[in-house]
């Protein structure tokens, strides 16, 4: 008996290399199977994707199949588990890889799979173990929306049979700010874009509206204003954008900020929830031009502006808006004109001077002496004494 069971067990451990029979054979019954699927976007190679991580949790529950693993088991531990591990690679991942390959075929969109370092088949416990991989792309675009080429029903090849891979739950967890068109069929519950299917064997038909097109039913539904003010000190733009009218979604936002960064060059730009929108804050370097006169000094300052804005305005300055979105700010600061002073000082020095100079009489000139009355009176008396003493 035992040994026709390890014989049975060989058998199912290749099974998966045979030409499949396809007929219908009803659901598998080797293991007890639940499903979650995490969509998110990724970066490879430089470009945004969109990956599907598998978490798929299998447990053993046909009773042959434990009786050989527990036999194997009391003689080598180590070896039963390797078997069992191989199992569920051949059975769960192998099954799913061609299933996916299938579905892509014929279609224009190539798929890569991903598993961890030691592969996608870890055991967990006795007889159960967890099944990892990414897919991407898992969603593609598909005009507004982004849709999974993986949908429909899914084989489960076993013994050169087709049986369908039956789960007990699948639990589809979308990109939570993203809006849902459609999920087929329709889940038996859903709640902030986690969704869950009871009892089936298939991928949901997805479809969620794209990023893109969301944006773009934003931006058309909004008013939208702009204020920026230029520090001539500093030699950055301040600016404050305002769209109001709808309440966007994150997604929204992330790619409204986006725009801005590689539309403005910014060097911090950040956004605020408001009651019926959004506002953007930033700050960018611009391109600067500089002007200075004896009356002022001009700064022109030259941004391009990430889209279209229903209103426009400039503190401290005044603007030029160019057909490709270029706005040129001309800010302007006076200067104090010295010379209409200087001239001034020196015509009242000039003034002073002359004033001071015609004050004084001009230089003294010197006069000749002149011999005064007296004198000569004194000196002829003093002759006529001499004479009368003589005689």
């Amino acid at each position: 008996m035992r040994k026709a069971v390890v014989l049975l067990i060989l058998v199912i451990l290749f099974s998966s290399f045979a030409v499949p029979v396809r007929a219908a054979s009803g659901p598998q019954k080797v293991f007890d199977i639940t499903m979650m699927v995490q969509v998110s976007q990724t970066r490879i190679n430089g470009s945004l994707t969109w990956a599907g991580t598998f978490d798929i949790y299998v447990k053993l529950i046909d009773p042959n199949y434990r009786a050989y693993f527990n036999n194997l088991a009391k003689k080598n531990e180590t070896n039963a588990t390797l078997q069992f591990a191989n199992l569920v690679y051949n059975l769960v991942y192998n099954n799913l890889k061609k299933d996916f390959d299938d579905k892509l075929r014929g279609s224009n969109v190539t798929a890569i799979i991903y598993v961890p370092p030691g592969g996608p088949v870890r055991v967990t416990g006795r007889w159960s173990a967890v099944v990892r991989f990414s897919i991407v792309p898992f969603l593609v675009p598909d005009g507004p929306y982004l849709k999974c080429p993986f949908y429909g029903p899914l084989d489960f090849v076993f013994l050169g049979r087709v049986y369908s891979f039956s789960w007990r739950r699948l639990t589809l967890i979308l990109p939570k700010d993203y809006q849902v068109k459609e999920l087929v069929p329709r889940p038996n519950d859903l709640s902030e874009n986690v969704a869950v299917w009871e009892g089936g064997d298939y991928i949901p038909y997805v479809e969620i509206y794209s990023p893109v097109y969301l944006f773009e039913v934003f931006i058309n539904s909004t008013r939208k204003t702009i204020e920026l003010s230029f520090d001539p000190n500093e030699g950055y733009v301040k600016f404050n954008a305002t769209f109001v009218g709808m309440k966007p979604p994150k997604s929204v936002v992330d790619l409204l900020l986006t725009v801005f960064r590689e539309k403005m060059d910014v060097m911090s730009v950040s956004a605020q929830e408001t009651k019926n929108g959004v506002r953007i804050i930033g700050i960018v370097k611009p391109e600067v031009a500089y002007q200075e006169n004896r009356k002022e000094r001009v700064w022109l300052v030259s941004i391009n502006l990430p889209g279209r804005f229903d209103r426009v305005v400039v503190r401290n300055g005044k603007y030029t808006l160019a057909p490709d979105g270029t706005l040129i700010i001309t800010y302007r600061e006076g200067k104090t004109d010295y010379l209409p002073y200087a001239i001034v000082g020196g015509l009242i020095v000039a003034g002073l001077l002359i004033w001071f100079w015609k004050g004084r009489g001009g230089p003294s000139v010197a006069k000749p002496e002149e011999t005064s009355d007296l004198s000569e009176k004194v000196d002829t008396v003093e002759i006529e004494e001499t004479e009368e003493g003589g005689e």
